[in-house]
């Protein structure tokens, strides 16, 4: 089984040939000014999420498929001093989950909420998810969230191509460690992946994360690969550039056999929580 997990948070900046007369430096320094002011600080936004997985293993030839209806929350952490989202899982295949009673809603809203509780709620979530492949980072904005502008110098950029709409397609490399995502064991997780953004503001309209690790502490070792392919959409109500699909695709690899998971969940009703706290660490 392979396990990854998001590790502590903590992306060197290299500025290659761009297209057009801002640089890859630039750009990147304005997606960090957007993450990092991303929506206001005094408020959470909630939304609806409604997220089916396939799962299927090459030995038993079993074949799984789940329906998981959460609440996703962004909330302004000061442990971190940036935005996490967190999922609160509500139903599981048209059946609600016991003793949840809008949870997550409460401990992100309440003054006194904690970090490390929401972070508690979001893992317990992660057990609905299917598969050997164990993550607790399948959430729609964790590879945004990577570029605030304290992290801009984990990761390297290069410049692919502008698009029709003016947006520049980036790839990204990490080369920090340790790296933001790891095992429970502490091995490292690699994260490389492509942005779309307008280059004149920063905002991200799509993200591609892809990771890898090797499992060397497994008896056979185990490869595990994955990608999560975000599309962004401005919700006018609120005035934000927010998730409006996710699709994931994973794969644990053990010599001759595997387990693949694939996933996509939409994004609706988004709405913003008013409140005098925020997340304490």
């Amino acid at each position: 089984m392979v396990r990854w997990r998001l590790g502590t948070l903590a992306v060197a900046l290299s500025v290659g040939v761009a297209p057009g007369p801002l640089s890859v430096k630039d750009v990147m320094r304005r997606v960090g000014a957007y993450v990092d002011g991303y929506g206001d600080k005094a408020s959470i936004v909630v939304c609806t999420e409604r997220y089916e997985q396939h799962a299927r293993n090459s030995e038993t030839k079993d074949e799984q498929t789940r329906t998981l209806v959460s609440d996703f929350a962004l909330v302004y952490a000061d442990a971190i001093h940036g935005w996490l989202g967190f999922r609160d899982v509500m139903e599981v295949d048209g059946r609600e989950v016991n003793d949840r009673e809008d949870r997550l809603a409460r401990v992100l809203m309440g003054a006194e909420g904690r970090f490390d509780e929401a972070r508690r709620l979001s893992d317990e979530s992660a057990r609905f998810n299917l598969g050997n492949v164990q993550r607790n980072f399948n959430v729609p904005t964790s590879a945004l969230f990577f570029f605030v502008t304290e992290n801009l110098d984990r990761f390297k950029f290069a410049a692919r191509r502008v698009l029709e709409d003016g947006s520049w397609e980036i790839a990204f490399t990490e080369t920090g460690k340790p790296t933001l995502i790891r095992t429970p064991e502490g091995d490292a997780v690699t994260s490389t992946g492509t942005l779309w953004v307008r280059p004149d503001d920063g905002v991200a309209i799509r993200t591609v994360l892809d990771v890898s690790v090797l499992m060397r502490r497994l008896s056979p070792p185990q490869r595990g690969t994955g990608s999560i392919d975000v599309r962004y959409q401005k919700v006018d109500p609120l005035g934000m550039w927010l998730p409006v699909t996710m699709d994931e695709s994973f794969e644990a690899r053990r010599q001759d056999s595997w387990d693949k998971v694939t996933g996509h969940a939409d994004y609706t009703n988004y709405r913003r929580f008013e409140t005098s706290g925020r997340i304490k660490k």
